[in-house]
């Protein structure tokens, strides 16, 4: 059997043992979203996977998965994970490509902050705060925080309320920064410090989840120790950014194609078979044992 009629096996097993609908296979994938999909993993795709995309591009969003609730990834699908797990590769040098541009945006982040904080008094001779730190990126804000004196711990820091719908202001002026440093810099948050005195700090700071996370493989030294990685094609979702997939940058004692679990809550990564071709026949066995 090929690994077309075996995927047709497989789900007609799943068909037939559950009472609930599962999505319909779509048609095939297009020769441009084949090149797309090489482009992002900078090699070409394993034989058996462009034969069963051939096949069809995954599933319609209508009923269960259908690979045992998993869903069979479109194109589309494999495509964004592929562009979002390399928006995760750093750059080794990282330079402000811009700096008048982006100092003039960092000062109207600054500026906003300084306004919504309590005025000092006594024409500007008597300081109402010390400082104000805060952080904040593309998607969140932390903050921010506001420091009476010099001698304020973080328990005794206050919040200083601002109004949401004030703060999408700030929001866009903080997305056009990222958006700006992104292709030279790509930092994940900001960390500002500014002070009564008109002074400011900032920080520009990255998530490193690959370092961060107590990632695991089996068997060891298998699969690299990554959040995501931009040489991992996803072929089956929970639909939550978890995946079954498959493996083209093994670690040292790994094997090129092997199909692994990874996504966003698997830090515990197992070699589930050799190839996808490998993963549908231990299937087929077992569900033929019973």
């Amino acid at each position: 059997m090929n690994i077309i009629t075996k995927f047709q096996e497989i789900i007609a097993i799943q068909q037939n043992n559950v009472e609930a609908s599962s999505g319909i296979l779509n048609p095939p994938v297009s020769d441009s979203e084949i090149q797309k999909i090489e482009n992002l993993l900078q090699e070409s795709l394993p034989t058996e996977i462009k034969a069963l995309y051939s096949f069809a591009n995954g599933q319609n969003d209508d009923g269960n998965g259908i690979f045992f609730g998993d869903n069979f990834c479109r194109a589309d699908e494999i495509i964004q994970q592929l562009e979002f797990s390399r928006s995760l590769i750093k750059p080794e040098t990282k330079i402000i490509a811009n700096p008048e541009q982006s100092e003039q945006l960092i000062r109207q982040i600054v500026d906003f902050y300084v306004g919504k904080a309590p005025k000092h008094k006594l024409f500007g001779l008597q300081k109402s705060w010390y400082k104000i730190a805060f952080e904040c990126g593309p998607n969140r804000f932390g903050g921010p925080y506001i420091y009476a004196s010099e001698n304020t711990t973080g328990k005794e820091r206050k919040i200083l309320e601002i109004d949401w719908e004030e703060l999408d202001n700030v929001s866009e002026i903080v997305k056009k920064l990222h958006e700006l440093e992104q292709p030279a810099y790509k930092w994940d948050e900001l960390n500002f410090v500014v002070y009564s005195n008109g002074k400011y700090e900032v920080e520009r700071s990255a998530y490193d989840f690959d370092n961060q996370i107590s990632f695991t493989s089996t068997p060891e030294n298998a699969i690299q120790k990554k959040y995501f990685h931009y040489k991992w094609l996803p072929i089956f979702s929970d639909g939550g950014g978890n995946y079954l997939g498959i493996d083209l940058d093994p670690d040292a004692k790994g094997k090129k194609g092997q199909v692994i679990n990874f996504g966003r809550d698997e830090e515990d990564m197992f070699v589930l078979a050799q190839s996808l071709d490998d993963l549908f026949d231990k299937i087929l066995v077992r569900t033929a044992q019973g």
